[in-house]
C-alpha cells in the first residue's frame, strides 16, 4: 500500500514519481500603486462633498422657501427699520419670489410712522458671504407716511439676528452657522411712490405717483433715490410737477442733490437742499425759477394790468405751514397798463406811452411767509420815460408802499405846476416825486394823482382873474385827496374845463 505521503504525478505508469511531495511555492504579491489610492480616496471625498453640498443647498433652499426665512426677514427688517413688520406670504418661482404686501409700522424711535409696499417682486442671487443677494426688487406702489403716530416700543425688542419664532421651521443646528445674517439689495424699482407728512392740522407735504429708483445701503443707512413724474404739494401753494429728482435719504432727512420741477403753465424750477421730517418737518431749499408768467401770481384786476416772465433765485426755509420764501425776482418782457395814475398822466401829458409802459428793467427783493409779502429794492423802468423805486408791503389784502416815481425831464410840461410843485427832485436823469400806496390789492390807492391835480389847480388859480377865483376854489381845494382815482380824474376834468379858455390862450 502506498504511502499516502506519496502522490502520483502525471498519468499512467509513465512519469510516476515516488517520493515525498515538494512544498507549494506562494506567489509574491504585486506592488501597490499609490496613484490608485489617491484617486479612490479623492473620489470618495468628492462624492461625500457633493452629497454634503447638496444637503446644504437643499436645507438652505427649504429654509429660504419656507416660513423660517419669511420670519427671519421680518425680524431683520424690524431691527433695521425700528418698526413692527409684517411680510406677506412668499410665492416662489425658481429664484424669483413675490409678496403681495410688506408693511412696517414705526415705533417711537423710528423716523417714519408707516411704510407699505404693495406688489413686491424680487429675483434672488442666492446666499454669498452670509448675505441673501437680491440684484433687483420691483414694487408696484410704495406709501410712506411721516406723522406723530407711532407704535410704543415693547419691553423686549426682537434684536437683529434673532432666530425665527418657535412656530417657524428652523435650520438644522449644524447649518445655522452658515445661515445668512443680512439682505443686500442692489436696486429697487418703484412704479409709484407716495409720501405724506402730517401734522395735527392735516397734510403739510405730499409727493404722489413718482416713478422711483432706489439704491439702498443698509449698512450706512444712506439710500440713493432718483425719480421722475408725479406731483408735489405744499399747503397754500400751487401743485408742482416733478420732472426729475436725485437725492439721498438717511433716516428722517432728505438731501436733495438735484431736482427739476414744473409749476403753473410753463414755469420751471430747479432746486437743491435739505428736507427733514422729524418734529413736523423742516425745509432748507434753494431754487432757481424761470418762465413763470406774472399773471399766474396775481389775482383780480392786476392780471390785466401786469404782464411779463419771472425768473430768479428763491430760498425756502422753515416748517411746513410756516414756510418763509425769500429771494430776488426779475421780470423780462414786462408790461404795465391800465394803472389809474398812469392813465391820468397819459391824459394830461398827452403821451399815450403812459397807457402801456414796456419795462426795460423790473426787479425786486422779496420775503413772504404766506400772509405777509415784503418787496424791497423795487425797480421798474421804461427807458426815456419813467422809473419807479421803493418798497411795498402786502399784509393779507392790505397794501402799504413808499415809492419814488421819476419821469424824464419835460414829460410833465403839459400839467401846470407838476414840475414846479410835485416832481421837484433831479436825480439820475429823472425828475422825482414821492408816491404813497394804500388800499387793498383789489382796490389800490395812491396819492400822486391828487397831488398832480392840486398842483395844477394851485398853479392855474394863482394866475386867474379875481372873478373866476372863487368858482375854481369851490371845485378844487389844494392838497385835498379824494377817495378814489376815478373821482380825482373827474374833479380834475371839471377844473380844466372851467379854466379851458385861459389854457387855450396860453
Amino acid at each position: 500500500m502506498r504511502d499516502p505521503a506519496i502522490f502520483l504525478y502525471g498519468g499512467g505508469d509513465r512519469g510516476v514519481c515516488w517520493g515525498m511531495s515538494a512544498p507549494l511555492r506562494k506567489r509574491s504579491p504585486r506592488p501597490s500603486n499609490p496613484v490608485i489610492g489617491v484617486i479612490v480616496t479623492g473620489g470618495v471625498f468628492l462624492v461625500l462633498l457633493v452629497a454634503a453640498l447638496l444637503a446644504v443647498k437643499t436645507s438652505l433652499n427649504a429654509w429660504l422657501h419656507g416660513e423660517g426665512f419669511r420670519q427671519w426677514l421680518a425680524n431683520r427688517a424690524e431691527a433695521v427699520l425700528k418698526s413692527e413688520v409684517v411680510v406677506g406670504e412668499l410665492e416662489w418661482s425658481g429664484s424669483e419670489v413675490y409678496a403681495s404686501r410688506f408693511s412696517a409700522t414705526g415705533r417711537a424711535e423710528a423716523s417714519f410712522s408707516e411704510l407699505v409696499l404693495d406688489g413686491v417682486r424680487a429675483k434672488t442671487g442666492g446666499v454669498k458671504d452670509r448675505a441673501v443677494r437680491v440684484p433687483e426688487v420691483s414694487v408696484n406702489r410704495l406709501n410712506l407716511n411721516f406723522s406723530s403716530s407711532r407704535k410704543p416700543t415693547p419691553t423686549a425688542v426682537v434684536s437683529a439676528g434673532t432666530e425665527p419664532s418657535a412656530a417657524a421651521p428652523k435650520l438644522p443646528g449644524w447649518l445655522s452657522g452658515l445661515a445668512p445674517d443680512r439682505v443686500e439689495i442692489d436696486r429697487l424699482q418703484i412704479a409709484a411712490t407716495n409720501v405724506l407728512v402730517e401734522k395735527a392740522e392735516g397734510v403739510v407735504f405730499s409727493l404722489a405717483g413718482v416713478r422711483t429708483t432706489v439704491e439702498p445701503d443698509f449698512r450706512s443707512g444712506v439710500w440713493e433715490v432718483s425719480g421722475k413724474g408725479g406731483t408735489m404739494q405744499v399747503p397754500d401753494q400751487p401743485e408742482i410737477r416733478l420732472k426729475e429728482l436725485g437725492m439721498r435719504w438717511r433716516g428722517s432727512e432728505l438731501f436733495v442733490d438735484r431736482c427739476a420741477l414744473g409749476i403753473y403753465g410753463e414755469g420751471h424750477v430747479e432746486g437743491r437742499g435739505e428736507i427733514g421730517f422729524d418734529n413736523g418737518g423742516h425745509f432748507d431749499v434753494d431754487l432757481d425759477i424761470s418762465s413763470i408768467a406774472v399773471d399766474e401770481l396775481v389775482t383780480g384786476e392786476w392780471r390785466d394790468r401786469l404782464n411779463g416772465i419771472i425768473h430768479g433765485p428763491v430760498s425756502i426755509t422753515g416748517k411746513p405751514g410756516g414756510l418763509v420764501y425769500e429771494g430776488t425776482l426779475h421780470i423780462t418782457e414786462g408790461v404795465i397798463e391800465s394803472i389809474p395814475v398812469l392813465k391820468l398822466v397819459a391824459r394830461y401829458t398827452r403821451s399815450e406811452r403812459f397807457n402801456r409802459i414796456v419795462l426795460n428793467e423790473a426787479k425786486t427783493d422779496f420775503k413772504s411767509d404766506g400772509w405777509r409779502v415784503e418787496l424791497r429794492n423795487l425797480v421798474l423802468q421804461s427807458d426815456g420815460l419813467v422809473r419807479v423805486e421803493g418798497s411795498v408791503d402786502v399784509v393779507g389784502e392790505e397794501l402799504a408802499g413808499d415809492l419814488s416815481v421819476g419821469v424824464a425831464p419835460g414829460t410833465m410840461r403839459w400839467i401846470p405846476g407838476a414840475e414846479r410843485l410835485v416832481f421837484v427832485e433831479d436825480r439820475d436823469g429823472f425828475r422825482w416825486a414821492p408816491l404813497k400806496l394804500t388800499g387793498t390789492t383789489a382796490e389800490p390807492k395812491e396819492d400822486l394823482s391828487a397831488r398832480l391835480i392840486a398842483a395844477a389847480g394851485e398853479s392855474l388859480i394863482g394866475d386867474l382873474p379875481s372873478g373866476l377865483l372863487e368858482g375854481a376854489q369851490g371845485l378844487l381845494t389844494p392838497g385835498e385827496v379824494p377817495v378814489k382815482p376815478d373821482e380825482i380824474i373827474e374833479q380834475g376834468k371839471k377844473v380844466l374845463d372851467l379854466l379851458s379858455p385861459f389854457l387855450k390862450g396860453q
